[in-house]
């Protein structure tokens, strides 16, 4: 779509992912000039997230309350929220629309794959004359003083004054910026290493119902050598038969697995620490088909600043979603946290957009405002998710026992539940407005 892509523009969102969508959404909203471009040649069809918390619903409702109605009737409505230890004890479950139905419609974590996602955010956009134009891989950028200039793998050229770097943990534009990453736990630069911790994420059809996999929400069982997370999931593209055996497999590894694990590699794992193992091995989930399953790394990571200024100080590359911040996936908050700063991003460039052009000395506090509270919140998520990933992570002997045990405690004191479910939720982290 490179022919029909202008030569200028006000806004350019490079990546459509959750976050960049968002963002666009929030912008078409406000119907402030915009383009979206992705470098893949058609929308994603892999998915690392499953899980829509309150806080992105309630984030995209403001923007476009079909695309979040959209949302709610595709997925699977996770209820629950429970861990639960080696031996298959159930450590504490969540019932997560007893604590936020007062607070929330959406008092319950919303399970559908990110690609499905973005497929009905991708279709809203269209409806609205906006289409992500794929097949368009930024490879250079100029300072041009009052715009960026753009430069694509096809020849095209293209000049913005805001460009929104949605383009990934990778990003390009993040690099071109100069603007470091750094990990909060360490206040050291963030970059690959051999602590990096591995994961699989896993869509699979079980061939047998198990009693230790929940439907009406996600579960984690801790063990040895990690977690073990199961979530139920919806495929259109399914019988229903196969919908109701779907579930989406999170796993912690202490080892670097296969790129993209086979049926057999997952099974053992199942036989020896996934939901039964220890209490029932007879009915451990047997594995009929493995839809998909890759490994991915993730390390802790904050970008410096969210707003880097062009030479002159009249063009602006703003960061959201993984090129502003990355973590382990315990909670299912990135995705969360990325679509909830997109939406917020896009009423930080109205704003200031309508500041600038009516000359008001104050304008740029407005961007600055929303990189400073955006990381204070991006850094708040690190360290809960790092919290939690202590306890994924598992262990042997005394630790592991201290920790479960600990937890098992803890959430018998009137309230914690209450306090974790509003947490995980993300509502206290974004800025309520009314619809537009």
């Amino acid at each position: 779509m490179t022919d029909s892509l202008p030569s200028s523009i006000e806004v350019c969102i490079v990546g459509a992912g959750p976050s960049g969508l968002a963002c666009a959404l929030g912008l078409a909203a406000r119907n402030i000039p915009f383009v979206i471009v992705d470098a893949v040649a058609e929308g994603h069809t892999d998915s690392r997230a499953i899980a829509f918390n309150p806080s992105a619903l309630e984030s995209l409702a403001l923007v476009n309350p079909q695309v979040a109605d959209d949302l709610v009737a595709a997925g699977n409505r996770g209820k629950t929220f429970s861990i639960v230890d080696r031996k298959d004890n159930t450590l504490f479950s969540l019932p997560l629309s007893n604590s936020l139905s007062k607070y929330t419609k959406f008092h319950w974590v919303l399970v559908m794959p990110q690609h499905i996602a973005e497929e009905q955010m991708r279709n809203a956009l269209k409806r609205a004359g906006h289409p992500v134009y794929f097949n368009n891989r930024v490879h250079a950028a100029v300072d041009g003083g009052s715009q960026y200039t753009l430069q694509f793998e096809s020849g095209h050229v293209l000049q913005a004054r805001y460009v929104v770097a949605a383009d990934g943990s990778k990003s390009f534009l993040r690099s071109f910026a100069g603007i470091s990453s750094i990990d909060p736990l360490t206040n050291k630069l963030s970059a690959p290493g051999p602590t990096d911790e591995s994961f699989i994420v896993a869509d699979v059809i079980l061939s047998n119902h198990s009693p230790f996999i929940p439907r009406d929400g996600m579960q984690i069982r801790l063990g040895d050598d990690g977690f073990v997370l199961t979530g139920p999931m919806i495929d259109p593209s399914l019988s229903a038969e196969e919908t109701e055996r779907l579930f989406r497999l999170y796993i912690g590894m202490s080892d670097v697995p296969p790129r993209n694990p086979d049926i057999e590699y997952l099974q053992r794992i199942l036989d020896t620490r996934g939901p039964g193992a220890w209490k029932a091995p007879k009915d451990v989930p047997k594995i009929a088909k493995v839809l998909s399953s890759q490994r991915f790394r993730t390390r802790n990571s904050l970008a410096e600043t969210y707003v880097r200024r062009s030479s002159t100080g009249g063009a602006y590359i703003l960061l959201a979603g993984d090129a502003a911040h990355t973590h382990g996936p315990a909670g299912g908050q990135g995705m969360n946290l990325g679509i909830s700063e997109a939406c917020e991003l896009a009423e930080a460039i109205y704003e200031h957009r309508n500041a600038s052009l009516a000359e008001k000395k104050d304008s740029e506090k407005i961007l600055d405002t929303f990189s400073t509270r955006r990381r204070a919140v991006a850094r708040e998520i690190i360290l809960m998710v790092e919290g939690m990933s202590v306890v994924e992570r598992g262990g042997t002997g005394w630790m592991l026992w201290m920790r479960t045990t600990m937890m098992w405690l803890g959430v018998r004191i009137p309230g914690v539940k209450g306090y974790l479910a509003w947490n995980l939720s993300g509502l206290g982290r974004i800025q309520k407005r009314a619809s537009l």
